[in-house]
């Protein structure tokens, strides 16, 4: 997604109207953790952005971490997905890529906003089985049309009236029509238990993150106590205590 020269001037026109937790110098540089643009999208649904969620970073291991948190719960509910690439070349600060970004992100709040919210950015299924095929204003459709038959059920009710010849090709293409049809659900359970990885790998790298965060706080406490220790030895000395 190229960012013309004018869309670039309104983009940078629609940030600096966001309030912001720190100023923007270097966008490239300052929007590089993702911790901005955490800030801009709670600027318009702050129910969705858990900001807490988002440190400011340095290291590429935390900001990776936070773009891809704002991958996984923040931009699929607006109805999009930043692919990794994106992300890499934002947290590596790449000429044009957070454009690029806020651009796609600055498309999808309007379209949310116009709809009136983010409840209605990805249609789920109660709300398809609630919009019936074919359905007139004037009234519910007929049963026939709310449940038309199945491809399956259309050809099993010709399989009488088909000949002996016919006969073994259509059953061979329902035989495919299953094995496609498993095919696609080992599909959805092979992508599902890629998400539930993601998931795990994305949780130990913030226990990692924590585990160092801790061990670091009590480097701090170690320093202090000696401190401490050698201030009592020192008063001691002089006789003050």
């Amino acid at each position: 997604m190229d960012v013309s020269e004018d869309e670039l001037q309104s983009l940078y026109t629609w940030v600096d109207e966001i309030p912001l937790s720190r100023p923007k110098r270097n966008i490239a540089r300052d929007f590089s953790d993702g911790v901005l643009v955490a800030e801009v999208v709670s600027h318009f649904f702050p129910k969705v952005v858990e900001l807490h969620n988002y440190s400011s970073a340095n290291s590429m291991q935390q900001k990776l971490y936070n773009w891809n948190t704002l991958n996984n719960k923040v931009f699929r509910k607006l109805g999009f997905r930043l692919p990794k690439e994106d992300q890499m070349q934002c947290a590596n600060s790449v000429a044009g890529a957070i454009e690029r970004v806020l651009k796609l992100l600055r498309i999808h709040i309007d379209q949310c906003q116009a709809r009136g919210g983010l409840e209605t950015a990805t249609p789920t299924f109660s709300t398809l089985a609630a919009s019936p095929p074919g359905g007139s204003p004037s009234g519910p459709p007929s049963a026939a049309a709310a449940a038309p038959p199945s491809p399956a059920g259309a050809l099993r009710c010709e399989l009488p009236a088909a000949s002996a010849a016919m006969a073994p090709i259509l059953s061979s293409y329902l035989s495919g029509s299953k094995a496609a049809g498993k095919a696609a659900a080992a599909a959805a359970a092979a992508e599902a238990l890629a998400e539930k990885e993601q998931a795990i790998a994305e949780m130990r790298e913030m226990n990692e993150i924590l585990e160092t965060k801790v061990r670091k706080l009590e480097q701090l406490v170690k320093l202090k106590d000696a401190k401490i220790h050698t201030l009592m030895a020192k008063l001691q000395a002089a006789g003050l205590l």
